[in-house]
C-alpha cells in the first residue's frame, strides 16, 4: 500500500517574499531536526528560470519496533531537493525525496508555489507519497506512522515559514526606512 498526503496553504505574501523564505527558512526554532543544508547547484536556464539542487541532513528518531525490524538505530537521514523558480509566471515547483533508508521508507514530496495576482497571495499545494519496501503488514504500519508524523510536522513547517517571513519583512522595512 502507498499512502498519500495533500494539503494547500495560502501565504498572504507576495511571490518573491515566499520563494526567498523557502530558500532561507533554516535554521529556525520550528525546524531543529534540520542539521545541515548544502546547495549542490544553482543556475539560470535558457528560459530565465532558477534551478537549484540542495542536499539536507536531518535527524529523527524511529520507534523501537522499527529499529528491531531494521536491525540498527537510524538517527539521521539525507534528502535531496530540486527546485525551479519561474519569475515571469510567478511559479515555483519543488521535488524532495530521501536518498537513504529507501527500503524502509521512500518519501517523495511535490510542492507548487503559485502567486495569485488577483488575491495578492501565494498558494502552496503539496502532495506527498509514502512508500515502504517491507512486506504488506509491516509496510502499512510504517507508512501510516510516517504519514502521521509528517502531518504533525506540517504546522511546525508553516510556523517556521511565518517566523522567517516576519523577519524578512522587518528587514525590508528597516532598509526602506533607512533610504
Amino acid at each position: 500500500m502507498v499512502l498519500f498526503h495533500a494539503n494547500t496553504h495560502i501565504f498572504k505574501n507576495d511571490f518573491n517574499s515566499v520563494t526567498s523564505v523557502v530558500f532561507n527558512k533554516y535554521p529556525n526554532p520550528y525546524a531543529t531536526h534540520v542539521l545541515s543544508i548544502d546547495t549542490i547547484s544553482r543556475k539560470i536556464d535558457e528560459n530565465g528560470n532558477l534551478l537549484t539542487t540542495r542536499l539536507f541532513r536531518k535527524k529523527g528518531k524511529l520507534p523501537r519496533w522499527i529499529e528491531y525490524i531494521v536491525g540498527s538505530r537510524i538517527t539521521e537521514s539525507w534528502m535531496i531537493e530540486f527546485t525551479m523558480v519561474d519569475p515571469n509566471k510567478k511559479i515555483m515547483k519543488s521535488f524532495n525525496r530521501n536518498i537513504d533508508h529507501v527500503r524502509l521508507l521512500q518519501v517523495e514530496e511535490y510542492t507548487t508555489y503559485e502567486y495569485n495576482e488577483i488575491e495578492k497571495h501565494t498558494v502552496v499545494n503539496s502532495k506527498v507519497k509514502f512508500t515502504s519496501g517491507f512486506h504488506v503488514g509491516i509496510r502499512s504500519k510504517i507508512e501510516k506512522m510516517s504519514l502521521s508524523r509528517f502531518e504533525a510536522g506540517v504546522e511546525k513547517s508553516r510556523q517556521g515559514m511565518a517566523l522567517v517571513m516576519k523577519k524578512v519583512e522587518e528587514q525590508r522595512k528597516q532598509l526602506s526606512d533607512a533610504i
